[in-house]
């Protein structure tokens, strides 16, 4: 199990990647920085859901493909002590 960011992010790259748009391409249609969604795809800064869903709608991707399934997701519930 992975935490959701890390896998959206993940999910979100994979799915960018599979219809051949780069960063910067997805970027501009979503109204940021290239740089910051390098960070969205790394983890590394947190995506909010409307940001989440127009990315869905740029890549014309379903909401399954980029939200991962609950028992993939580590939470505090599910976390190995």
């Amino acid at each position: 199990m992975q935490p959701v960011q890390k896998l959206i992010g993940m999910n979100i790259k994979l799915a960018r990647m599979k219809r051949s748009i780069s960063q910067a391409e997805l970027a501009e249609k979503i109204g940021i920085e290239a740089s910051y969604l390098s960070r969205i795809e790394r983890a590394v800064v947190p995506v909010s859901c409307e940001r989440v869903y127009e990315i869905i709608h740029v890549l014309g991707c379903q909401p399954s493909e980029i939200f991962p399934e609950p028992f993939e997701v580590e939470t505090k519930l599910n976390r190995e002590k």
